[in-house]
């Protein structure tokens, strides 16, 4: 829970913790923060909501901003015997929504957090008013590092992700953030077995198009035209390695009303990297045609 995390990072994540029981009665963590039109945040992975905490805290005051944390990340619970493929990670965004029983909602949707977003999108395009694309990807054009091949090889990848927590050390160090922000990426996989469902997601990153996740994943992907006109935007670091401007040019063919805003030297991380410039833009975007008051 927030309540359990130490002084340190709840200064960075002040927000309280809600749980949703999923079907088999586990519990997914979210944040429930502010009034008015709703905002949905999905995040990458291995990261968790605390990806979002600057964009929560900062539009909270105009937005209902609602992050959870993928079933096996963040502060969510992490039962061991799951695949984590990014199909039940959809599968349990479904059951979560639904049992919130949302509304219409914006989507702000970061790495992997892309899948799940799609899916949502495409299954309930009326309740859909605006997205956003920070680096994130639907599609199996992404480049798999060296790294990420190593995590997902056997032994090693256990000893890699288990045992060094390799995958979320190494976002903390990409995201090029102090050290109290690296121990906040860290902090929800300080044990082995806290580890496991990352290691479980990249040995089920789906390899073949036409087998499995793969051609599960180009079959959510076509459903994507029934959104092509909603208001979209990316903000897109281009020295990201896993999701390069290929991917970013995969999402324009399917949203046709997609501005684009580039961060040469942005990565993955766009927020940490660029947060200053990407946030008036981003509440701007949000709020285009909705009554709300904006801050001067």
């Amino acid at each position: 829970m927030a309540s359990s995390l130490p002084n340190s990072l709840r200064s960075l994540y002040p927000f309280d913790s809600h749980f949703v029981r999923l079907p088999d009665r586990t519990r997914m963590h979210y944040v429930d923060e502010g009034d008015g039109n709703m905002v949905l945040f999905f995040h990458d992975i291995p990261l968790w909501s605390f990806y979002f905490r600057n964009l929560i805290r900062d539009l909270r005051a105009q937005f209902r901003c609602v992050a959870p944390d993928y079933r096996g990340f963040g502060l969510s619970s992490k039962p061991s015997h799951l695949n984590y493929s990014l199909r039940s990670i959809t599968d349990d965004v479904l059951a979560f929504l639904r049992e919130l029983n949302v509304g219409k909602f914006s989507l702000v949707l970061h790495g992997w957090g892309g899948v799940p977003g799609m899916v949502v999108a495409a299954r309930w395009p009326e309740r859909v008013r605006r997205i956003v694309l920070l680096n994130a990807n639907c599609f199996m054009g992404y480049r798999m590092p060296l790294s990420h091949s190593f995590f997902r090889a056997g032994g090693w990848g256990t000893v890699a992700v288990n045992l060094l927590n390799w995958p979320a050390r190494q976002a903390a160090l990409g995201a090029a953030v102090s050290g109290r922000v690296r121990a906040g990426y860290r902090y929800p996989y300080r044990s082995w077995s806290s580890r496991t469902p990352t290691r479980v997601f990249f040995e089920n990153l789906p390899r073949n198009p036409k087998k499995g996740i793969g051609l599960w994943l180009g079959e959510e992907a076509e459903k994507m035209g029934i959104i092509c006109q909603k208001k979209s935007i990316a903000f897109w670091g281009v020295k990201d390695l896993v999701f390069p401007e290929e991917t970013l040019d995969k999402w324009g063919e399917y949203l046709e009303e997609l501005k684009i805003h580039r961060f040469p030297y942005g990565g993955r991380y766009v927020l940490e990297d660029d947060y200053g410039t990407i946030f008036p833009l981003l509440r701007r975007f949000l709020a285009d045609g909705m009554e709300i008051k904006l801050p001067v």
